[in-house]
């Protein structure tokens, strides 16, 4: 049964994006059931949320997102309307010196999100992320800017490169597939470009 308040599970919360998200949440809208889902590691600072976790409308649940079963426990207990998810390995010069752990994290942790997310209910899911994964786009060519109307299969056809090239990069790869879980499959199904 579904809890009679919304619940949004927020990923990565005691980071520094995270946290001020789960704080501004709960202050504007304190009708909401936040769960902040962290394992704590080198971005991950308690202390960020020490102010809310005494608040009855605030949970923080120690896991990583690629621990299956902690996070199908969580979807079991919590029942969410919502999942957030700004949990991430970051820094560039990290994944150089130790890429399998960006790939457990951002690849596999985010697909273990999105596997609980459909499990469970079709939860709405929503990827956050930085400059690092999404890349940098200048504010003054918004030729550039994704809208609705992109072209889908040049980012299919970009993601098919970069999963084959490079694997120490392929949280990218995240980005691009939230983008095409957007369109409807129609509009896909209706393009003369694919196969």
């Amino acid at each position: 049964m579904k809890n009679a308040k919304k619940t949004i599970i927020v990923t990565g919360g005691a980071g520094f994006i995270g946290g001020n998200f789960v704080h501004y949440m709960l202050r504007t809208h304190p009708d909401y059931r936040i769960i902040c889902l962290d394992c704590l590691t080198y971005a991950g600072n308690l202390e960020t949320l020490a102010s809310v976790m005494t608040n009855p409308n605030f949970r923080f649940v120690k896991e990583s997102i690629s621990d299956r079963k902690a996070v199908y426990d969580l979807f079991e207990a919590e029942h969410p309307d919502l999942v957030i998810n700004f949990a991430a390995e970051s820094h560039v010069d990290r994944s150089i010196e130790n890429p399998s752990i960006f790939l457990e994290t951002n690849v596999m942790g985010t697909q273990v999100l999105l596997d609980a997310c459909r499990k469970y209910g079709n939860i709405r899911y929503h990827q956050v992320s930085t400059d690092e994964v999404y890349g940098d786009l200048p504010l003054d060519r918004p030729d550039l800017f994704f809208t609705e109307n992109s072209l889908i299969v040049l980012a299919l056809s970009v993601s098919s490169l970069i999963f084959s090239t490079c694997l120490a990069i392929s949280f990218c790869l995240l980005t691009i597939f939230a983008l095409i879980s957007l369109v409807p499959t129609s509009t896909i199904a209706s393009n003369p470009l694919l196969p």
